[in-house]
């Protein structure tokens, strides 16, 4: 019986301190993400994004390491005829701590470019109606320009959950 006990209150001794050397990562801690390469609405390529400083507890110990990769969606429109500009947005979804679990994130960053509405439809109805009108509507085709986020871009994300990391 007394051995029992003891190897209780020896497993819940060995419980506490495991809580104990475990730090806290809380939710809405904000860090810097850094893009290393540029977006484009009009492109396809695949990009890269990084922790940009060591994100750290309480008591100074490095939760997630700088440079950490950063998991990323990328939702683009192209920019389309009768002036439309293209739209880029980088959402932030997650990346490893120090232990390995997976971080989720809150944080994205967007660009829209410049649009050429009243050139296209001044030009498209204005000649169309009045001078020429197979050509006047071709001007209806002028797109807007595409949105780019450049490589470098830093921006704000935030942590979604509590977490306990392991040192």
């Amino acid at each position: 019986m007394i051995k029992k006990i003891l190897s209780v209150v020896l497993a819940f001794s060995m419980l506490n301190l495991n809580l104990l050397a475990a730090a806290p990562l809380d939710r809405g801690t904000m860090f810097i993400v850094r893009l290393l390469s540029t977006v484009k609405s009009n492109s396809k390529e695949t990009i890269s994004t990084i922790v940009d400083n060591d994100v750290k507890g309480k008591n100074g110990e490095i939760l997630i390491k700088r440079g950490t990769p950063v998991q990323t969606s990328i939702k683009r429109e192209k920019a389309k005829g009768c002036g439309r500009a293209g739209f880029v947005e980088l959402k932030c979804i997650s990346t490893t701590s120090v232990d390995g679990q997976t971080i989720l994130l809150e944080g994205s960053s967007s660009a829209t470019g410049k649009d050429n509405k009243g050139l296209a439809i001044g030009l498209g109805v204005g000649l169309g109606v009045t001078f020429l009108p197979v050509i006047g509507f071709a001007f209806l085709a002028i797109k807007g320009e595409s949105a780019t986020i450049e490589a470098g871009t830093i921006f704000n994300v935030f942590v979604m959950n509590d977490y306990n990391i392991e040192n």
